[in-house]
């Protein structure tokens, strides 16, 4: 009995994680949510691409918009026949003339292209946006956890180091006291898990609102209290026409049919006017007009029209596209936010308060003796799977909110 004893003391009792719940806490910079998306509106590298994105968009659109530069022309012809000399200079502009209705029509291509890419950059920035509102939920969560399983775990040494005791005095068995310390070590490894996963979510914080900094890892300073607002499937599918995709979509279909009007008028080339001034060697000068228009005899613009069309023709499916699947989108969305809110409402804080008073109960009862180690031990895993089963649900809700509201193309109101 005393071997036995003595080895469960040295491979289950001698082997425990030491605590790390402070370690680097220094190296943590506390945020609240308004300023860890305004730090993501400065220095996040996806939301910086998006606005590159849209400025390269934009000078493409910009320079539909541009009239065909001048050429200025310069000949000079010296001739000679018998000893005598002649020459010619003559000095133009030329000049490609685009017809009226064909610049007018460049011009709304170009409206449209960079309407377009507005809406492309505010789909983008409110995507990115929820994902910093995601990543700073999660590293609440991550944090919550860990100090419930440190909770958890100090009540399970209490446990175990009174086990150890009372086996020494002959009170339980050696089966006891063995179960207890692996309940121990047990705890232990999951503190550990927990520590380095609410790093990690630190971590994933950081990257989304400021990257290439010194700050490696940054934790929420302040918790999604409470329930967000209430919205109904109705709600969100009022939403649908205002989404940044479906105006995008709409933008990139009016800028294909614009052109397609342009291309409808490519049959007709486009003149070229030449202004010049011509000065001869025997006196005469004077000025000098052409007029020079290509004709529409083998190339009529067939294939830029066919195309045209076809690019038109795809972005009314697109549109049509884009329809289906963002009203996919906000039901999905509104339905998982509805069940979780829901469930949040009806048990997330009874869960929370439930788990606290078990706790708080049995460490009372256990310390009037009116309970065993083994109830004791049983009340901190159901406090432990409690609290994580609330602060998960409170967490998912926050995030389907924020999931929801990315899919109605809209931002939160106050707070969080």
């Amino acid at each position: 009995m005393h071997a036995i004893r003595t080895a469960l003391i040295l491979i289950v009792g001698g082997a425990s994680i030491p605590c790390r719940g402070a370690l680097a806490q220094e190296a943590i910079q506390r945020v609240t949510l308004a300023q860890a998306l305004e730090s993501f509106a400065e220095n996040n590298l996806a939301l910086q691409i998006a606005r590159s994105e849209w400025s390269e968009a934009a000078g493409v659109a910009r320079q539909l918009r541009a009239y065909t530069n001048p050429t200025f022309s310069l000949v000079r012809e010296d001739l000679g026949r018998s000893g005598r000399e002649y020459w010619e200079t003559t000095a133009g502009v030329v000049q490609r003339v685009e017809w009226p209705g064909r610049t007018s029509a460049r011009g709304r291509v170009a409206t449209h292209s960079v309407d377009a890419a507005t809406a492309r950059l505010r789909a983008d920035s409110l995507r990115l946006a929820y994902g910093v509102r995601e990543a700073y939920v999660r590293a609440w969560l991550a944090e919550e956890a860990e100090q419930t399983v440190r909770r958890a775990a100090s009540v399970l040494r209490t446990v175990a180091d009174a086990a150890d005791r009372r086996l020494e005095e002959g009170d339980i068995s050696t089966y006891e006291a063995g179960r207890l310390r692996l309940e121990r070590l047990r705890a232990e490894q999951e503190v550990e898990e927990a520590w380095l996963q609410a790093r990690t979510a630190r971590r994933a914080l950081a990257g989304s609102i400021a990257p290439g900094t010194d700050r490696h890892e940054v934790g929420p300073s302040e918790a999604p209290a409470g329930l967000p607002p209430a919205f109904t499937v109705v709600d969100a599918l009022d939403a649908l026409d205002e989404r940044p995709d479906m105006e995008e979509a709409r933008r990139e279909l009016d800028a294909a049919r614009a052109r397609t009007r342009v291309s409808a008028t490519e049959w007709v080339p486009d003149p070229t006017l030449s202004l010049g001034y011509k000065d001869q060697a025997d006196g005469f000068s004077g000025v000098a007009v052409t007029l020079n228009l290509p004709l529409p005899v083998f190339d009529r613009g067939a294939g830029t029209r066919q195309g045209a069309s076809a690019r038109e023709s795809a972005a009314a499916h697109r549109l049509d596209l884009t329809r289906t699947l963002a009203e996919i989108d906000l039901r999905a969305a509104s339905e998982r936010y509805d069940s979780t809110r829901r469930r949040l409402e009806a048990g997330g804080g009874v869960m929370l308060a439930a788990a606290e008073a078990l706790l708080a109960t049995a460490q009372g009862a256990y310390a009037e003796g009116e309970m065993t180690l083994l109830e004791l031990l049983d009340a901190a895993e159901a406090f432990r799977e409690a609290r994580l089963s609330a602060l998960s649900l409170q967490s998912a809700t926050w995030i389907a909110y924020y999931d929801l509201i990315r899919a109605m193309g809209t931002e939160p109101g106050d707070g969080l």
